[in-house]
């Protein structure tokens, strides 16, 4: 038994929720695949020849782009969800601590990079081909 009264707060490096750390860094990672996988298709490969370096093995992973995005836009879904709820519990209760700020910024991380996969191909690749043609001369 403890000296202490009142309710012991857990926090995130003591016991805490480590699916939600997990589901932040897992949305962080297919975030930037789905990106990778985005560029995977012209800009990389094009990138690289004019560098003069290649790297063959990019086809089969630009053909899984959309389903790589899709896992990004799932994963940062459920860990935004999984975070409000358990702000939500920690207003309510009182008795946990709220989500950590390592968490929420790598939920923001997530979303910022999975909306750059969604804006490639009509925005992003092609700028990046006229800069990439621009300079091959």
């Amino acid at each position: 038994m403890t000296a202490s009264s009142g309710p012991q707060v857990r926090r995130e490096g003591q016991g805490g929720k480590p699916i939600e750390a997990g589901l932040s860094w897992a949305a962080v990672t297919a975030a930037a695949g789905a990106v990778f996988a985005w560029a995977a298709c012209c800009v990389l490969p094009m990138s690289l020849a004019l560098a003069g370096l290649g790297l063959g093995g990019l086809s089969w992973f630009a053909e899984q782009r959309t389903w790589i995005t899709l896992a990004a836009l799932g994963a940062t879904g459920a860990g935004w969800l999984l975070a409000w709820r358990r702000a939500r519990m920690c207003r309510t209760d009182g008795a946990c601590a709220p989500p950590s700020r390592l968490g929420t910024g790598l939920l923001a991380a997530a979303t910022l990079l999975a909306l750059l996969a969604l804006v490639w191909q009509p925005l992003v690749e092609p700028w990046a081909l006229a800069l990439i043609r621009s300079a091959r001369g």
